[in-house]
């Protein structure tokens, strides 16, 4: 196995950092300076960054959606609501478990583009870039912890922890308790200090002493998930070959282009079902979101109607088999009608209420007529108002 660095900033001081050579699973002495330093250190080696964990947010949340094109599309809008700043202002990896739940890590894009160009431009070659609290050792049903210094570092799930202050670490670790149940012990590490204190609660607390936090870190990098590397996107590393295929490039537009040419009506007859595909989408959504106006933001149409159906069914007593009862009844009449267009319907208090514009009066009452001859409807005219556009009529509807 080649050489790997793995490195670390040291919290206290943005510039300076630690750092250790990993071969074949062993570690070497640990190294400690600056960027130019570890430098020359890591000439022709890979490096793995550790980020501070209190950099690094992690956060798991659930989505109605299964594909992971429909996870990146709705991510955003999930995120929106948990996070202090703008989704965009931060830079972010997810996977999803076998439990079901998609897990994030989020970093400030700013500071980490600043971060990675002070690396590339001191000519060290970043291979991966992982938060330090998910580099802690991880077990089933304990939670992690590290003290060093002023700082804490704990891992609480297997893709969830955090970095606080050593100050706040009672309150996060009453709040992790008492929302983790099922933690039977928590593990604790830390180079000199030995000592943790957990009011209001009996759990097991087993101390380990070490010499080096980044060696124990360091420990564990290898078995890190590769979907929480923090460089990817518009982070992930080039094929140093890149060059090789992009002096293809013009010959390959040529190509395309002829390509194009030769299949234009296909293109043409594609264009015409996109935009009948386009229209059909937005009627989809206009029904949607009349059906479901409590529904603010649409992310999927057809996830999020099935879970409000859902939602329905299990909300829905007697109430909900009057309403179906009354809905058909009426639109039973208003099928076999023309020239009417439905504005609004409601139904409140076991009453279906139903605006619709119609072209004049005369076809108000014949409309008015059919509901009545209907033996299961009574009927009834709340309002009649003349506009440009016809007569504005409100019905009123309950079964006898």
């Amino acid at each position: 196995m080649a050489e790997l660095i793995i490195a670390r900033l040291l919290k206290q001081n943005d510039v300076a950092l630690q750092w250790l050579v990993l071969e074949n699973s062993q570690v070497r002495a640990l190294q400690q300076g600056s960027l130019q330093e570890l430098a020359q250190s890591a000439e022709n080696k890979a490096v793995t960054l550790l980020l501070p964990a209190s950099d690094v947010l992690l956060l798991s949340l659930e989505l109605p959606v299964k594909t992971s094109g429909q996870i990146k599309k709705a991510l955003p809008f999930a995120l929106e609501d948990l996070l202090a700043d703008e989704v965009d202002t931060y830079h972010r990896v997810w996977q999803k478990q076998p439990d079901g739940k998609i897990y994030v890590a989020l970093t400030n894009l700013e500071k980490f583009k600043v971060c990675i160009a002070s690396f590339a431009q001191a000519g060290i070659n970043l291979s991966s870039v992982y938060p330090e609290s998910l580099c802690l050792p991880y077990q089933a049903q304990h939670c992690s912890l590290v003290l060093e210094g002023e700082q804490a570092i704990l891992r609480h799930d297997y893709c969830l922890g955090a970095g606080v202050d050593r100050d706040m670490l009672p309150l996060i670790l009453d709040k992790v308790l008492v929302e983790n149940s099922e933690l039977s012990a928590i593990e604790l590490w830390s180079v000199d200090e030995l000592n943790l204190e957990i009011p209001e609660h009996t759990i097991d607390i087993n101390y380990h002493k070490v010499t080096s936090i980044l060696a124990l870190l360091a420990s564990n990098v290898e078995i890190l998930a590769s979907s929480y590397n923090l460089l990817t996107g518009r982070f992930e590393k080039k094929n140093t070959s890149e060059w090789q295929w992009k002096k293809w490039l013009p010959s390959l537009g040529l190509i395309m282009l002829t390509a194009l040419l030769q299949t234009g009506f296909l293109v043409n007859s594609y264009s015409q079902q996109k935009s009948e595909l386009a229209a059909l989408d937005a009627e989809t959504l206009a029904l949607f979101k009349e059906t479901f106006p409590e529904l603010k933001r649409v992310v999927n149409i057809k996830a999020q109607a099935e879970q409000a159906l859902m939602e329905l069914s299990k909300n829905t007593s007697s109430t909900g088999s009057l309403f179906m009862s009354l809905l058909y009844d009426t639109g039973e009449v208003l099928n076999a009608n023309a020239g009417y267009q439905l504005k609004q319907l409601d139904f409140i208090n076991n009453m279906l209420q139903i605006q619709l514009t119609m072209p004049d009066i005369a076809q108000v009452e014949e409309l008015k007529q059919q509901l009545e001859a209907s033996p299961q409807l009574l009927v009834k005219i709340q309002s009649e108002e003349a506009n440009k556009d016809g007569v504005e009529v409100h019905f009123e509807l309950k079964h006898k």
